[in-house]
């Protein structure tokens, strides 16, 4: 007989911490607040749940050590919206150090949700912050394929849209649409941006292979070699078809935007220039 699968360790914290948090709102609701009690309570919600994310997931090699200190600061932070000034001063420090420890940890980790949200910011960054930076000399993946053009279209429609509806709906509504499209143009430019300055570049024995914050990898120059038109294989670019077709002597592992990954011997790229690009790979 086939026994069922517990769930998922990290699952499991969830509903532990939940029933945790539960019981002692249950117990504030219906005894009077004493020290003992309020020393209690506070003492469960910041230190066991650490516990438990140590016990279920940490101990089991599913996260490093150093997010149990994590989980302590926001176990803190839960306690001091519970007993709410009593605590801030303590929490106050400790929130420091969880935004210290959670950007670490962004730039850091290589899980699926860190990358994602190294991509969002990145995409920010360049959208607010890239300008005045020159572009390095490298070849472009952007141009050709009518990416400003196409870029431009959709900023020109968002504001045609987004300025009648902030108008026309609701105040909460208002502010909501204001939002997605202040996201959408921030998406498109830091998208764009940089499209143009990461591009393609040979040096150092490396092609280093970048299409703005879609698609990167670093090649030795020895393992690649030019392909024939019409070769089948992984196709880098979004539209258009394929002006280059670069042959690998393994497959390269390419990391693109929000975590994604892909393997492949065979890379089919729309350059700006693939003459140039051809020249300097020979």
């Amino acid at each position: 007989m086939r026994t069922a699968a517990l769930p998922r360790p990290q699952l499991q914290f969830a509903l532990l911490a939940s029933f945790v948090v539960c019981a002692e709102c249950l117990m504030l609701a219906r005894h009077p607040l004493t020290l003992k009690l309020e020393s209690a309570v506070i003492f469960d919600l910041a230190v066991v749940p650490a516990g438990l994310w140590w016990l279920l997931v940490v101990r089991r090699g599913l996260a490093s050590l150093r997010t149990v200190g994590t989980v302590a600061v926001l176990s803190v932070a839960v306690c001091a919206e519970v007993f709410g000034a009593k605590l801030r001063l303590l929490a106050a420090p400790l929130e420091l150090v969880l935004v210290y420890t959670l950007a670490r940890e962004i730039r850091t980790s290589q899980s699926l949700p860190a990358r994602a949200l190294r991509t969002e910011l990145s995409l920010f960054w360049y959208a607010l912050f890239s300008w005045g930076r020159k572009a390095p000399a490298g070849f472009t993946a952007y141009k050709r394929a009518g990416w400003p053009a196409i870029y431009a279209a959709v900023l020109i429609m968002v504001f045609a849209e987004g300025l009648p509806l902030h108008f026309v709906l609701p105040r909460g509504w208002a502010m909501l649409s204001a939002a997605l499209h202040v996201y959408t143009v921030l998406w498109v430019v830091g998208d764009l941006r940089a499209m143009k300055l990461r591009p393609i570049e040979v040096r150092g024995g490396l092609l280093h292979l970048r299409i703005g914050l879609r698609w990167q990898a670093d090649i030795p120059l020895r393992d690649v070699s030019i392909g024939s038109a019409g070769t089948r294989g992984l196709k880098l670019g979004v539209i258009g078809s394929p002006n280059l077709v670069l042959k690998l002597a393994r497959p390269v592992k390419l990391e693109g935007p929000y975590g994604i990954t892909k393997t492949s011997d065979t890379l089919l790229l729309q350059v700006d220039d693939p003459s140039a690009l051809s020249r300097a790979l020979s």
